[in-house]
C-alpha cells in the first residue's frame, strides 16, 4: 500500500485496458492502452492508498469526493458527486463487507495484496 498526495496519476503503458476500482464508490474505471488516469479531491484533502492484484488496482480515497480524468477528460462519476461520510474508512467496509466476497470486485479476497498463483487464476477463471 502507498500513502499518497492530493493528486493521484498513473500512466498506462501496456497493450492492454487497465481496470481501476475506486473505494468507497465501488466505481469501476477503464483505462484504455497508453493513456493516463488522475484521480484528484478536493485541495488539501489527502488521497488515500493503492493496493493492485494481477487483474485490477483498487484506489481507496479518503476524501469526500474525488473528481476522475482519462487523459485530461473529466469523466461522470458518482465519485465527484457524492460526498461519502467523513470518517468512513478502508477497515469499516472491510468489516462490512468481509463476510460476502461477491459484493467486492469480483468476489476477490479481503486481503488485496494476497499472491495468487498462475494455476488459481486459471481456476478463478474456469470457475472450478
Amino acid at each position: 500500500m502507498t500513502e499518497l498526495d492530493n493528486q493521484w496519476s498513473l500512466s498506462n503503458l501496456g497493450r492492454d485496458e487497465l481496470l481501476v476500482w475506486l473505494e468507497p464508490w465501488a466505481e469501476e474505471f477503464v483505462v484504455p492502452a497508453r493513456s493516463t488516469i488522475t484521480m484528484r479531491p478536493p485541495s488539501g484533502r489527502a488521497f488515500g492508498e493503492v493496493e493492485w492484484t494481477p487483474e485490477h488496482l483498487v484506489v481507496w480515497a479518503s476524501a469526500p469526493t474525488v473528481e476522475v480524468f482519462v487523459d485530461g477528460v473529466l469523466l461522470d462519476s458518482a465519485s465527484a458527486a457524492i460526498s461519502v461520510p467523513e470518517g468512513l474508512t478502508k477497515g469499516m467496509l472491510n468489516i462490512v463487507f468481509a463476510g460476502q466476497p461477491a459484493t467486492r470486485l469480483g468476489g476477490a479476497p479481503a486481503n488485496m495484496n494476497q499472491r495468487v498463483t498462475l494455476w488459481g487464476r486459471i481456476k478463478r477463471r474456469l470457475r472450478w
